[in-house]
């Protein structure tokens, strides 16, 4: 992908800095993009080029060193994108096709910042914890794949990656048991479960997406 005509962005609340350009996905703009969630199909239902023109700036991170960003050194053609934030939005450009530029906003990788996307369990605290014991999931044991609720980490032996961890957030999501709430609302409470945080390095298993909404990304739009 070509990558002219942008100008430096500003983020809110960071001092780390991107730019920001216009890309028409309709177009072959050879470019891997890289995706990591799934999606809920929030904007599959709805054509509309107006919707389109509401889109806030996709976010993206690309191999290019924060230093070369922050003094606009940037190199002519780009050829990974990883998605950060849009994946909805970036879902329903590639459905319908849509003939026409969107914002997107590039930050180098290593600026990136990934946290657990709390969650917020829909049972008693002690339903969740004897769902968390029925899948072998126990607080005797330590591991680098966890899931932390009311100070205490719980985990399964025979989790062994990232992946498996998630699976089972996925499994938990599916059967209800946990809604997705933003790391930033004001109604975060004790019932909040937190999972291993996901690293940017982990993105990029083939063929493999991560439940929705499990990552909160940094620097936010």
């Amino acid at each position: 992908m070509r990558i002219n005509n942008f100008e430096k962005f500003t983020f809110n609340n960071s001092e780390i800095r991107g730019i920001k350009l216009l890309v028409n996905f309709s177009l072959k703009n050879n470019v891997e993009i890289i995706l990591h969630e799934e999606t809920q199909d929030k904007y599959q239902q709805l054509k509309s080029i107006d919707v389109v023109k509401s889109f806030p700036p996709l976010l993206f991170s690309v191999d290019i060193d924060s230093a070369d960003i922050n003094s606009l050194n940037i190199p002519k053609e780009v050829n990974t994108l990883t998605l950060l934030d849009g994946h909805h939005r970036l879902e329903h450009l590639s459905l319908y096709k849509y003939d026409h530029p969107v914002p997107v906003v590039l930050i180098a990788n290593q600026d990136v910042s990934v946290e657990s996307y709390n969650s917020e369990i829909n049972t008693d605290e002690d339903e969740f914890v004897d769902t968390l014991l029925q899948n072998n999931y126990n607080n005797l044991i330590s591991s680098e794949y966890c899931i932390t609720f009311q100070n205490t980490t719980y985990v399964n032996e025979d989790v062994k990656s990232i992946y498996d961890l998630y699976d089972f957030k996925r499994k938990l999501i599916k059967q209800e048991i946990i809604t997705p709430v933003q790391n930033d609302s004001v109604d975060a409470s004790t019932n909040i479960v937190d999972f291993t945080p996901i690293k940017l390095e982990e993105f990029y298993k083939e063929k493999y997406l991560f439940p929705p909404k499990s990552t909160w990304i940094s620097p936010r739009i």
